[in-house]
Protein backbone atom coordinates (compact mmCIF):
# COMPACT_ATOMS: atom_id res chain seq x y z
CA UNK A 1 0.00 0.00 0.00
CA UNK A 2 2.70 2.49 0.58
CA UNK A 3 4.92 1.52 -2.88
CA UNK A 4 0.63 2.43 -4.29
CA UNK A 5 0.63 5.67 -2.41
CA UNK A 6 4.56 6.45 -3.10
CA UNK A 7 3.39 6.07 -6.85
CA UNK A 8 0.14 7.62 -6.94
CA UNK A 9 2.04 11.19 -4.93
CA UNK A 10 4.86 10.70 -8.12
CA UNK A 11 2.41 10.58 -10.57
CA UNK A 12 0.33 13.64 -9.26
CA UNK A 13 3.53 15.69 -8.85
CA UNK A 14 4.62 14.81 -12.35
CA UNK A 15 1.38 16.43 -13.61
CA UNK A 16 1.37 19.14 -11.87
CA UNK A 17 4.73 20.33 -13.21
CA UNK A 18 3.69 19.35 -16.57
CA UNK A 19 0.48 21.85 -15.95
CA UNK A 20 1.05 25.32 -18.17
CA UNK A 21 2.16 28.47 -16.35
CA UNK A 22 1.43 31.67 -18.44
CA UNK A 23 3.29 33.51 -15.73
CA UNK A 24 6.22 35.88 -17.76
CA UNK A 25 6.36 38.05 -20.76
CA UNK A 26 4.12 38.09 -23.95
CA UNK A 27 4.70 40.22 -26.69
CA UNK A 28 2.93 40.99 -30.04
CA UNK A 29 -0.03 43.53 -31.05
CA UNK A 30 -3.31 44.22 -31.62
CA UNK A 31 -5.25 45.75 -34.15
CA UNK A 32 -8.36 47.57 -34.39
CA UNK A 33 -10.49 48.43 -37.30
CA UNK A 34 -11.68 51.92 -35.66
CA UNK A 35 -8.49 53.08 -34.59
CA UNK A 36 -8.71 53.06 -30.88
CA UNK A 37 -6.98 56.79 -30.57
CA UNK A 38 -6.99 57.96 -33.42
CA UNK A 39 -10.41 59.04 -35.25
CA UNK A 40 -10.25 57.20 -38.86
CA UNK A 41 -11.90 53.78 -39.61
CA UNK A 42 -9.38 51.83 -41.25
CA UNK A 43 -7.82 48.89 -39.46
CA UNK A 44 -4.40 50.31 -37.22
CA UNK A 45 -1.71 48.05 -35.02
CA UNK A 46 -0.72 48.67 -32.23
CA UNK A 47 2.57 47.04 -30.09
CA UNK A 48 1.12 45.22 -27.20
CA UNK A 49 3.08 43.78 -24.54
CA UNK A 50 1.41 41.77 -21.30
CA UNK A 51 3.60 40.93 -18.27
CA UNK A 52 1.79 38.33 -16.06
CA UNK A 53 1.68 36.59 -13.11
CA UNK A 54 -0.72 33.29 -12.75
CA UNK A 55 -1.64 32.70 -8.80
CA UNK A 56 -2.06 29.96 -7.23
CA UNK A 57 -6.10 30.35 -7.65
CA UNK A 58 -5.63 30.06 -11.86
CA UNK A 59 -6.16 34.50 -11.14
CA UNK A 60 -4.10 36.80 -12.92
CA UNK A 61 -2.60 40.25 -12.35
CA UNK A 62 0.26 41.93 -13.93
CA UNK A 63 0.47 45.14 -16.74
CA UNK A 64 0.18 46.31 -20.13
CA UNK A 65 2.06 48.00 -22.43
CA UNK A 66 0.37 49.72 -25.71
CA UNK A 67 2.69 51.36 -27.80
CA UNK A 68 2.74 52.71 -31.74
CA UNK A 69 5.97 54.75 -32.05
CA UNK A 70 5.03 58.39 -30.88
CA UNK A 71 1.46 58.55 -31.48
CA UNK A 72 0.48 56.64 -28.28
CA UNK A 73 1.77 55.02 -25.40
CA UNK A 74 0.13 53.59 -22.40
CA UNK A 75 0.43 51.36 -19.00
CA UNK A 76 -2.55 49.80 -18.07
CA UNK A 77 -2.76 47.37 -14.65
CA UNK A 78 -4.73 44.23 -15.65
CA UNK A 79 -6.74 41.45 -14.00
CA UNK A 80 -7.74 38.02 -14.88
CA UNK A 81 -8.51 34.77 -15.17
CA UNK A 82 -6.86 31.52 -16.56
CA UNK A 83 -8.79 28.01 -17.67
CA UNK A 84 -6.42 25.14 -17.59
CA UNK A 85 -8.71 23.17 -18.62
CA UNK A 86 -9.88 25.00 -21.76
CA UNK A 87 -6.51 26.55 -22.17
CA UNK A 88 -8.24 30.20 -22.27
CA UNK A 89 -7.21 34.09 -20.12
CA UNK A 90 -9.41 36.19 -19.99
CA UNK A 91 -7.77 39.63 -19.11
CA UNK A 92 -9.46 42.94 -18.59
CA UNK A 93 -7.26 46.56 -17.90
CA UNK A 94 -8.20 48.30 -15.03
CA UNK A 95 -6.91 51.41 -15.15
CA UNK A 96 -4.38 53.27 -16.68
CA UNK A 97 -1.07 54.04 -15.12
CA UNK A 98 0.82 55.93 -17.77
CA UNK A 99 -0.48 57.62 -21.10
CA UNK A 100 0.99 59.78 -23.84
CA UNK A 101 -1.83 60.34 -26.52
CA UNK A 102 -2.15 63.11 -29.36
CA UNK A 103 -4.98 65.86 -28.33
CA UNK A 104 -7.68 64.70 -30.54
CA UNK A 105 -7.57 61.07 -28.84
CA UNK A 106 -8.90 59.50 -25.83
CA UNK A 107 -7.95 56.66 -24.03
CA UNK A 108 -9.38 53.35 -24.10
CA UNK A 109 -9.55 50.17 -21.39
CA UNK A 110 -9.29 47.01 -23.12
CA UNK A 111 -10.65 43.48 -22.34
CA UNK A 112 -9.10 40.51 -23.94
CA UNK A 113 -10.04 36.99 -24.81
CA UNK A 114 -7.14 34.85 -25.24
CA UNK A 115 -6.58 31.10 -26.24
CA UNK A 116 -3.31 29.35 -25.70
CA UNK A 117 -1.14 27.24 -27.91
CA UNK A 118 2.29 26.31 -28.13
CA UNK A 119 3.83 25.37 -31.37
CA UNK A 120 7.48 23.53 -30.66
CA UNK A 121 9.02 25.69 -28.40
CA UNK A 122 6.82 29.10 -29.43
CA UNK A 123 4.31 29.50 -26.95
CA UNK A 124 1.08 31.89 -28.32
CA UNK A 125 -1.92 33.59 -26.94
CA UNK A 126 -4.56 34.99 -29.79
CA UNK A 127 -7.98 35.98 -29.69
CA UNK A 128 -10.24 38.95 -29.72
CA UNK A 129 -10.68 42.31 -27.76
CA UNK A 130 -13.41 44.81 -26.78
CA UNK A 131 -12.33 47.98 -25.30
CA UNK A 132 -14.77 51.31 -23.67
CA UNK A 133 -13.40 54.51 -22.97
CA UNK A 134 -11.37 55.40 -19.74
CA UNK A 135 -13.46 58.15 -18.90
CA UNK A 136 -16.75 57.91 -20.16
CA UNK A 137 -17.51 54.22 -20.59
CA UNK A 138 -18.78 54.48 -23.86
CA UNK A 139 -17.64 51.96 -26.82
CA UNK A 140 -14.13 52.19 -28.21
CA UNK A 141 -14.10 49.23 -30.41
CA UNK A 142 -12.95 45.92 -30.69
CA UNK A 143 -10.67 43.99 -32.52
CA UNK A 144 -7.88 41.06 -32.24
CA UNK A 145 -5.18 40.25 -30.48
CA UNK A 146 -1.55 38.17 -30.97
CA UNK A 147 0.94 37.39 -28.28
CA UNK A 148 4.15 35.66 -28.20
CA UNK A 149 5.75 34.54 -25.18
CA UNK A 150 9.42 36.15 -25.14
CA UNK A 151 12.09 35.80 -22.30
CA UNK A 152 13.28 39.86 -22.43
CA UNK A 153 11.05 42.87 -21.93
CA UNK A 154 11.14 45.86 -23.83
CA UNK A 155 10.37 47.78 -20.79
CA UNK A 156 10.81 47.52 -16.83
CA UNK A 157 10.21 44.19 -15.41
CA UNK A 158 7.74 44.05 -12.64
CA UNK A 159 8.79 42.26 -9.43
CA UNK A 160 7.21 39.24 -9.66
CA UNK A 161 9.01 38.52 -12.63
CA UNK A 162 12.15 39.58 -10.24
CA UNK A 163 11.40 36.62 -7.81
CA UNK A 164 13.00 32.97 -8.81
CA UNK A 165 9.67 30.84 -8.19
CA UNK A 166 9.42 27.50 -8.89
CA UNK A 167 11.55 25.84 -6.53
CA UNK A 168 9.50 22.79 -6.61
CA UNK A 169 12.33 19.90 -7.18
CA UNK A 170 10.09 17.06 -5.22
CA UNK A 171 11.05 14.87 -8.04
CA UNK A 172 13.68 12.80 -5.21
CA UNK A 173 10.42 10.50 -4.94
CA UNK A 174 11.15 7.59 -7.50
CA UNK A 175 13.75 6.30 -5.08
CA UNK A 176 10.87 3.72 -3.25
CA UNK A 177 11.13 1.80 -6.36
CA UNK A 178 14.22 0.54 -5.38
CA UNK A 179 11.91 -1.41 -2.97
CA UNK A 180 11.05 -3.80 -6.05
CA UNK A 181 14.08 -5.48 -6.13
CA UNK A 182 13.91 -6.25 -2.43
CA UNK A 183 11.45 -9.15 -3.08
CA UNK A 184 13.04 -12.42 -3.83
CA UNK A 185 11.99 -15.13 -6.50
CA UNK A 186 15.10 -17.14 -5.45
CA UNK A 187 13.18 -20.16 -3.73
CA UNK A 188 11.92 -21.29 -7.25
CA UNK A 189 15.12 -23.90 -7.39
CA UNK A 190 14.02 -26.84 -5.16
CA UNK A 191 16.01 -30.48 -5.26
CA UNK A 192 13.48 -32.35 -4.08
CA UNK A 193 11.24 -33.09 -7.06
CA UNK A 194 13.66 -34.53 -9.54
CA UNK A 195 14.03 -37.50 -6.77
CA UNK A 196 10.38 -38.45 -7.06
CA UNK A 197 11.03 -38.19 -11.16
CA UNK A 198 13.38 -41.44 -10.60
CA UNK A 199 10.59 -42.97 -8.93
CA UNK A 200 8.30 -42.52 -11.51
CA UNK A 201 10.91 -43.92 -13.97
CA UNK A 202 9.92 -47.89 -13.12
CA UNK A 203 6.23 -46.78 -13.33
CA UNK A 204 6.30 -45.37 -16.68
CA UNK A 205 7.86 -49.05 -17.91
CA UNK A 206 4.70 -51.11 -16.32
CA UNK A 207 2.01 -49.14 -19.23
CA UNK A 208 4.38 -50.21 -21.95
CA UNK A 209 3.93 -53.73 -21.05
CA UNK A 210 0.01 -53.08 -20.96
CA UNK A 211 0.84 -51.38 -24.58
CA UNK A 212 2.14 -54.69 -25.88
CA UNK A 213 -0.67 -56.77 -24.51
CA UNK A 214 -3.22 -54.79 -26.93
CA UNK A 215 -0.88 -55.61 -29.95
CA UNK A 216 -1.66 -59.26 -29.42
CA UNK A 217 -5.69 -59.05 -29.10
CA UNK A 218 -5.90 -57.71 -32.93
CA UNK A 219 -3.80 -60.27 -33.92
CA UNK A 220 -5.85 -62.83 -32.43
CA UNK A 221 -9.01 -61.05 -34.43
CA UNK A 222 -7.62 -61.48 -37.51
CA UNK A 223 -7.09 -65.06 -37.34
CA UNK A 224 -10.62 -65.70 -36.68
CA UNK A 225 -11.73 -64.68 -38.82
CA UNK A 226 -9.35 -66.46 -41.09
CA UNK A 227 -11.17 -69.98 -39.90
CA UNK A 228 -14.58 -68.80 -41.45
CA UNK A 229 -13.52 -68.73 -44.76
CA UNK A 230 -16.12 -71.06 -45.78
CA UNK A 231 -18.88 -68.74 -44.69
CA UNK A 232 -20.50 -66.05 -46.99
CA UNK A 233 -21.04 -63.31 -44.29
CA UNK A 234 -17.18 -63.56 -43.85
CA UNK A 235 -16.53 -62.32 -46.91
CA UNK A 236 -19.01 -59.40 -46.74
CA UNK A 237 -16.91 -58.39 -43.73
CA UNK A 238 -14.22 -58.40 -45.79
CA UNK A 239 -16.09 -56.47 -48.67
CA UNK A 240 -17.21 -53.42 -46.65
CA UNK A 241 -13.48 -53.29 -46.33
CA UNK A 242 -12.89 -52.55 -49.53
CA UNK A 243 -15.79 -50.38 -49.68
CA UNK A 244 -14.89 -47.76 -47.61
CA UNK A 245 -11.23 -46.90 -49.64
CA UNK A 246 -14.52 -46.34 -52.33
CA UNK A 247 -16.22 -43.93 -50.23
CA UNK A 248 -13.73 -42.08 -49.86
CA UNK A 249 -13.43 -41.75 -53.13
CA UNK A 250 -16.95 -40.52 -53.36
CA UNK A 251 -16.15 -38.18 -50.78
CA UNK A 252 -13.33 -36.53 -52.86
CA UNK A 253 -15.80 -36.28 -56.37
CA UNK A 254 -17.88 -33.76 -54.78
CA UNK A 255 -14.91 -31.69 -53.72
CA UNK A 256 -14.03 -32.22 -56.91
CA UNK A 257 -17.85 -30.46 -57.88
CA UNK A 258 -16.44 -27.18 -55.77
CA UNK A 259 -14.54 -25.45 -57.89
CA UNK A 260 -17.21 -26.02 -60.56
CA UNK A 261 -19.28 -23.50 -58.27
CA UNK A 262 -16.49 -20.79 -58.58
CA UNK A 263 -17.77 -19.98 -61.85
CA UNK A 264 -20.70 -18.75 -61.02
CA UNK A 265 -21.28 -14.87 -60.65
CA UNK A 266 -22.05 -14.42 -57.11
CA UNK A 267 -18.66 -16.12 -56.03
CA UNK A 268 -17.01 -13.67 -58.36
CA UNK A 269 -18.39 -10.51 -56.75
CA UNK A 270 -17.40 -11.24 -53.56
CA UNK A 271 -13.81 -12.14 -54.70
CA UNK A 272 -14.17 -8.40 -56.10
CA UNK A 273 -14.43 -6.95 -52.61
CA UNK A 274 -10.45 -6.61 -51.93
CA UNK A 275 -10.36 -3.75 -54.05
CA UNK A 276 -10.66 -1.47 -50.61
CA UNK A 277 -6.85 -2.12 -50.25
CA UNK A 278 -6.02 0.27 -53.05
CA UNK A 279 -6.75 3.49 -50.20
CA UNK A 280 -4.23 2.46 -47.95
CA UNK A 281 -1.72 4.16 -51.11
CA UNK A 282 -0.04 6.58 -49.06
CA UNK A 283 1.40 10.18 -51.40
CA UNK A 284 4.77 11.26 -50.68
CA UNK A 285 5.54 13.70 -48.01
CA UNK A 286 6.30 16.71 -49.90
CA UNK A 287 9.31 18.41 -49.08
CA UNK A 288 7.83 21.64 -47.51
CA UNK A 289 6.22 19.28 -45.14
CA UNK A 290 9.77 17.23 -44.40
CA UNK A 291 11.65 20.27 -44.26
CA UNK A 292 9.80 22.51 -42.22
CA UNK A 293 8.21 21.91 -38.71
CA UNK A 294 4.59 20.68 -38.67
CA UNK A 295 2.97 22.06 -35.61
CA UNK A 296 -0.26 20.66 -34.59
CA UNK A 297 -2.64 23.23 -33.19
CA UNK A 298 -5.74 21.43 -32.90
CA UNK A 299 -7.38 17.92 -33.29
CA UNK A 300 -11.07 18.03 -34.17
CA UNK A 301 -13.38 14.38 -33.52
CA UNK A 302 -16.19 14.30 -35.02
CA UNK A 303 -19.18 11.55 -36.81
CA UNK A 304 -20.39 13.94 -39.03
CA UNK A 305 -19.22 13.14 -42.49
CA UNK A 306 -19.30 17.00 -44.66
CA UNK A 307 -16.74 19.05 -44.04
CA UNK A 308 -16.17 22.63 -45.34
CA UNK A 309 -13.27 24.41 -44.76
CA UNK A 310 -12.87 28.79 -45.55
CA UNK A 311 -9.30 30.62 -45.02
CA UNK A 312 -9.33 34.21 -43.84
CA UNK A 313 -6.57 36.61 -43.47
CA UNK A 314 -6.33 37.33 -39.53
CA UNK A 315 -5.66 41.01 -39.60
CA UNK A 316 -4.98 43.66 -42.11
CA UNK A 317 -4.78 42.77 -45.58
CA UNK A 318 -0.89 42.73 -46.18
CA UNK A 319 -0.19 40.00 -48.96
CA UNK A 320 0.11 36.83 -46.99
CA UNK A 321 0.10 34.45 -48.95
CA UNK A 322 -0.05 30.36 -47.88
CA UNK A 323 -0.21 26.47 -49.81
CA UNK A 324 -2.49 24.04 -48.13
CA UNK A 325 -1.89 20.40 -48.17
CA UNK A 326 -4.63 17.87 -47.70
CA UNK A 327 -3.28 14.45 -46.52
CA UNK A 328 0.37 15.59 -48.63
CA UNK A 329 -1.89 16.35 -51.31
CA UNK A 330 -1.23 20.19 -52.64
CA UNK A 331 -5.15 21.28 -51.87
CA UNK A 332 -4.54 25.17 -52.51
CA UNK A 333 -1.50 26.57 -54.46
CA UNK A 334 0.12 30.43 -53.24
CA UNK A 335 -3.48 31.35 -52.33
CA UNK A 336 -3.56 34.63 -51.10
CA UNK A 337 -5.10 35.75 -47.83
CA UNK A 338 -8.29 37.96 -47.99
CA UNK A 339 -11.71 38.62 -46.53
CA UNK A 340 -12.91 36.45 -49.21
CA UNK A 341 -12.32 33.07 -48.26
CA UNK A 342 -9.92 30.32 -49.66
CA UNK A 343 -12.43 26.88 -49.93
CA UNK A 344 -12.14 23.45 -49.66
CA UNK A 345 -14.28 20.53 -49.59
CA UNK A 346 -14.46 16.79 -48.57
CA UNK A 347 -16.15 14.10 -46.76
CA UNK A 348 -15.09 11.75 -43.61
CA UNK A 349 -16.15 8.23 -43.38
CA UNK A 350 -14.91 5.17 -41.71
CA UNK A 351 -13.09 4.17 -44.62
CA UNK A 352 -10.79 7.21 -44.88
CA UNK A 353 -11.31 8.58 -41.49
CA UNK A 354 -8.27 10.84 -40.68
CA UNK A 355 -7.77 14.25 -42.12
CA UNK A 356 -4.32 16.35 -42.11
CA UNK A 357 -4.83 19.98 -43.47
CA UNK A 358 -1.45 21.61 -42.81
CA UNK A 359 -0.85 25.44 -44.00
CA UNK A 360 2.63 26.46 -45.40
CA UNK A 361 3.22 30.11 -45.23
CA UNK A 362 4.57 30.97 -48.82
CA UNK A 363 6.12 34.69 -47.81
CA UNK A 364 5.35 37.01 -44.46
CA UNK A 365 4.00 39.53 -45.85
CA UNK A 366 4.51 43.27 -45.12
CA UNK A 367 3.05 42.41 -41.00
CA UNK A 368 4.53 38.90 -40.39
CA UNK A 369 4.57 35.88 -38.95
CA UNK A 370 1.46 34.79 -41.46
CA UNK A 371 -1.47 34.60 -39.83
CA UNK A 372 -5.12 33.38 -40.53
CA UNK A 373 -8.37 32.33 -39.55
CA UNK A 374 -9.56 28.95 -40.53
CA UNK A 375 -13.16 28.44 -40.06
CA UNK A 376 -14.57 24.55 -40.13
CA UNK A 377 -18.11 23.79 -40.53
CA UNK A 378 -19.00 20.54 -39.73
CA UNK A 379 -22.01 18.08 -40.66
CA UNK A 380 -25.60 19.63 -41.86
CA UNK A 381 -26.20 21.20 -38.96
CA UNK A 382 -23.53 23.63 -39.66
CA UNK A 383 -21.32 23.36 -36.34
CA UNK A 384 -18.70 26.20 -36.84
CA UNK A 385 -14.92 26.35 -35.39
CA UNK A 386 -12.90 29.09 -35.42
CA UNK A 387 -8.77 28.27 -35.05
CA UNK A 388 -6.08 30.61 -35.95
CA UNK A 389 -3.23 29.53 -37.73
CA UNK A 390 0.48 31.20 -37.03
CA UNK A 391 2.93 29.52 -39.96
CA UNK A 392 6.71 30.85 -40.88
CA UNK A 393 9.15 29.57 -43.28
CA UNK A 394 10.46 27.35 -40.39
CA UNK A 395 6.78 26.04 -39.28
CA UNK A 396 3.87 24.65 -40.80
CA UNK A 397 0.70 24.62 -38.66
CA UNK A 398 -1.56 21.69 -38.74
CA UNK A 399 -5.16 21.12 -37.82
CA UNK A 400 -5.93 17.37 -38.39
CA UNK A 401 -9.47 16.37 -38.21
CA UNK A 402 -10.74 12.51 -37.28
CA UNK A 403 -13.55 10.59 -38.00
CA UNK A 404 -15.37 8.55 -35.17
CA UNK A 405 -18.86 7.23 -35.89
CA UNK A 406 -20.94 7.64 -32.73
CA UNK A 407 -18.60 9.87 -31.08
Amino acid sequence: MRLIFTLFSFLLLSITADAQNITGIWRGYFSSARGLYREDVREEYYKYEVQIEQLTTNGVKGVTYSYKTTVFYGKAELQGIYSPEAQSLTIKETKLTDLKIGDKSEPCLMTCYLDYSKMGKLEVLQGTFISVNANTKADCGSGKVYLEKVPVSEFKKEDFLLKKKFPDTPKKEPAPLTKLPVRPAKPAPKTTPPAAKNNTVPNKTTPGATNKTPLTTPRNRTQAPATGRNNAPAKKQNQPQVRTPQAENKSTKPAEQVPEARSWKQDTAIVIQPEKKEPPQRIPVPRVLAERENNLVKTIYTDEEDINIAIYDNGTIDNDTISLYHNNRLAISHGKLTYNALTLKFRCDKQDPRHELVMVAENMGEIPPNTALMVITIGKNKKRMEIFLTSTEKRNAKVVIEYRPGG
